[in-house]
């Protein structure tokens, strides 16, 4: 049984817990980035499922999700490093989480801001002599963009991954 386009997926392989867990996961990104239900349920599974490694079925039978769902998680997530994939010898394909992608995908991302700040100081350039309000805009992208380019490497120095568990 799979859940109507863009609804919750019933997730019939989960326990209570895991259910909540993955439904959290889910709602985070879909308050923050508009992500479709079962993406964001896939993400979550895809988090804490055991075994690691995945196959679509598997995928689709634990959560309740469309093949489709899959496949868009698969083209969208395994470019980048986010998951791995491996072929299987019956024409189906796994899915696994990446150990270590969370700080790796952030800091990739993060580190890309002074490189748009360069894009809002150029912005700037090309309004000089305009109007204020026509630049107020460009001008607080500008200064906030500035501010995190000279603030978020220092994060990234920062942090100390957590030591493997025992």
């Amino acid at each position: 049984m799979t859940a109507p386009v863009d609804a919750k997926p019933p997730t019939p392989g989960l326990t209570e817990g895991e259910r909540d867990y993955v439904n959290r996961v889910a709602e985070h990104y879909r308050d923050t980035d508009n992500m479709a239900w079962e993406h964001g349920f896939l993400i979550g599974w895809l988090m804490i499922c055991d075994p690691v490694e995945q196959s679509a079925g598997q995928l689709c039978e634990a959560l309740g999700v469309r093949r489709e769902s899959v496949d868009h998680i698969d083209a969208l997530l395994v470019p980048p490093g986010v998951l791995t994939r491996k072929d299987l010898p019956d024409g189906e394909y796994a899915l696994a989480m990446s150990l270590d992608v969370w700080p790796k995908t952030v800091q990739h991302a993060m580190l890309a801001v002074p490189s748009f700040h360069s894009v809002m100081e150029h912005g700037l350039k090309v309004l000089e002599g305009e109007p204020e309000e026509r630049r107020r805009r460009l001008l607080n992208m500008e200064r906030f963009f500035r501010y995190l380019g000279e603030e978020l490497p220092a994060v990234f120095d920062r942090y100390e991954p957590p030591a493997p568990l025992k």
